[in-house]
């Protein structure tokens, strides 16, 4: 059987927003633009569900990462996810991910609430499970490790690396020269921010996650 990543995602303090009906828009165009950048990997498409919950289903690819960074991007307030690997035991909508079960949904229920209850004061909002335990901790903990670097960005250095997403870089391995031309700085002061934020460890390290995630699924097949 096909396995997938469901992720279940959980807005952050909702409740103390003034205008929801203008976040629910925000985040519903937050979603388009998702689903026309990864169409390959957007196997049921990202829907808001009770509350101010959301659920999609992923293919098991190396952009996962990617994906949800571009995701925190584009959703003007923070939110966790849960994300969980398995199988479906009913058929889903391609177009909403309402009505779906089956162990990949019940793995990322189980990971969005630990991470309810453990996200180590607040510097990492996302969990994996697999329900193999080795695997489990070994990316959760690179996870854990990668999101701490960008808890402690500055601003100017979060918006670097915004305008990298922007521009589809998302390696360690890149024109920073050519890069540092579209920003109108210097290729030292760009070098700086990168350093200074460890940014290119940070995608380095979530690269590395992808292709692990990917890998284990290969591994399952």
């Amino acid at each position: 059987m096909t396995s997938y990543f469901a992720l279940i995602g959980d807005i952050i303090q909702s409740k103390q927003v003034t205008n929801r009906s203008q976040l629910q828009e925000a985040i519903n165009h937050a979603f388009e633009t998702i689903h026309e950048l990864y169409p390959d990997l957007v196997q049921s498409k990202f829907t808001l569900t009770l509350g101010d919950e959301f659920q999609a289903l992923l293919t098991p690819s190396k952009t996962i990462f990617k994906l949800l960074d571009h995701l925190e991007m584009l959703i003007p307030v923070p939110f966790r996810f849960g994300l969980g690997y398995g199988t479906l035991s009913t058929d889903f909508n391609k177009d909403v991910s309402i009505g779906a079960d089956g162990p990949a949904y019940w793995n990322a229920r189980e990971a969005i609430n630990i991470i309810h209850n453990q996200n180590w004061s607040g510097k990492t909002k996302g969990y994996i499970i697999t329900k193999d335990d080795k695997f489990d901790r070994t990316i959760n903990n690179l996870l854990l490790l990668s999101d701490t670097l960008k808890d402690e960005w500055t601003d100017l250095q979060r918006k670097t690396f915004e305008q990298m997403l922007a521009e589809q870089i998302y390696t360690d391995d890149f024109n920073q020269k050519e890069f540092a031309e579209e920003l109108g700085i210097s290729a030292s002061s760009l070098s700086k921010r990168l350093n200074n934020g460890n940014i290119k460890i940070y995608l380095h390290s979530r690269n590395t996650m992808g292709y692990l995630l990917e890998e284990f699924d290969e591994s399952i097949e």
